[in-house]
């Protein structure tokens, strides 16, 4: 009897050798954090998989959800992206209170907004020492340069001195073929660890002519002009020349949706399901390939169907505010400071160090339950 416990308990420091280097060989060094202003999950299912293959890769070999949901509050392009980056809601004493849409005014920054620091991702990535870049399509983005510059940014107390300026390049260019082929050739040269990357077109096609998700639509051809900017990504990502295979993540959300009543042009009101209703996809190594993310996050997240629950709700669903706590899950950090959806950090994607320690826990109750018998 001994000796076949003895002959599992090295089976099972085998196997959890074997998964940890697996896990090693694996690890995410790089999350890559993209948001499609204005993308409708339906429009993505409407298309299906042989006009959006990019999209659909992030389905079938990543986890992911057409339910998620923005803030309870906003549906608009400025707050719900400082909500993504903050992990904070809008509204309340915790929120990053940040309601305007417009350009900020030269040194307007989250802090003097809300009369209290508002730290990001960019903090907890830039303060451990890790490279992060910032490349928008819009204007207003400048928000967040301002923020957290070399002036307005937080001391880095953590470890050794990183410096006040948490976003080490920032880009800003409406044309997104070029932003993303900029981002392309920088991650080529120096990858960041850290990227978000924020992608227009689809707001501005739905402000223009609405936010038709049928085939042949303009929005729906625009979306399609999307997967071919991901598939750049993908296509960086795949070449073995750039070290990027097998240790980068995206997580792919959206601010809001649009078309409130049908296909309208606006995206304003919060009580619309087209609107508050987001994609919110995570790909990389060591994720569920094909995974429902609420069927993985049973009983810490719940799919609220149609509804608009509450930030008030013991049970949320997934949001999108939970993209920048999830990035730095899967780079090994821990959450930002003072944010609240996602702290605890336990949406389950899962990754390749979860996956280890759940195949060692499963390797130490077989021992207990043979040492029973």
């Amino acid at each position: 009897m001994r000796k076949n416990l003895s002959i599992l308990a090295v089976a099972a420091i085998m196997c959890l050798a074997g998964l940890a280097a697996t896990a090693s060989a694996g690890t995410i060094q790089y999350v890559i954090h993209i948001s499609v202003d204005g993308l409708r999950p339906d429009a993505i299912t409407n298309l299906g998989a042989a006009n959006l293959p990019s999209f659909y890769r992030m389905r079938t070999e990543g986890a992911f959800t057409d339910n998620a949901r923005t803030d309870y509050d906003y549906t608009i392009t400025l707050p719900s992206h400082v909500t993504e980056l903050t992990s904070r809601p809008v509204n309340n004493a915790a929120g990053h209170n940040w309601t305007g849409n417009g350009d900020p005014s030269p040194g307007q920054t989250l802090a003097t907004n809300k009369g209290s620091y508002v730290a990001g991702a960019f903090d907890v990535a830039h303060d451990n020492a890790l490279r992060t870049g910032l490349y928008a399509s819009k204007t207003k983005f400048s928000l967040f340069q301002q923020s957290w510059d070399a002036t307005h940014g937080a001391a880095d107390t953590t470890g050794a001195n990183n410096g006040q300026n948490k976003i080490d390049t920032y880009l800003e260019n409406g044309d997104t073929a070029s932003l993303v082929s900029t981002l392309v050739a920088n991650m080529k040269a120096s990858p960041f660890n850290y990227t978000f990357l924020h992608l227009t077109d689809p707001d501005t096609t739905g402000h223009s002519s609405g936010w038709d998700p049928a085939v042949g639509s303009n929005y729906s051809n625009t979306i399609k002009t999307m997967d071919s900017r991901l598939g750049s990504l993908f296509d960086m990502i795949d070449d073995p020349v750039n070290g990027l295979m097998g240790k980068t993540a995206i997580i792919l959300t959206a601010d809001h949706g649009g078309g409130e009543a049908g296909t309208s042009t606006n995206h304003g009101d919060e009580t619309k399901l087209n609107d508050y209703r987001v994609p919110f996809y995570v790909w990389g190594p060591g994720i569920t390939a094909g995974a429902d993310l609420y069927i993985l996050n049973s009983g810490v997240r719940q799919d609220p169907g149609t509804g608009r629950p509450p930030i008030t709700d013991a049970i949320q669903p997934i949001r999108n505010g939970e993209a920048g706590n999830l990035s730095l899950q899967l780079l090994g950090l821990g959450p930002i400071d003072g944010s609240t959806f996602d702290y605890s950090q336990n949406l389950v994607v899962p990754e390749p160090a979860t996956m280890a320690l759940l195949a060692f826990g499963g390797a130490a109750m077989l021992i207990r339950r043979r040492r029973a018998a």
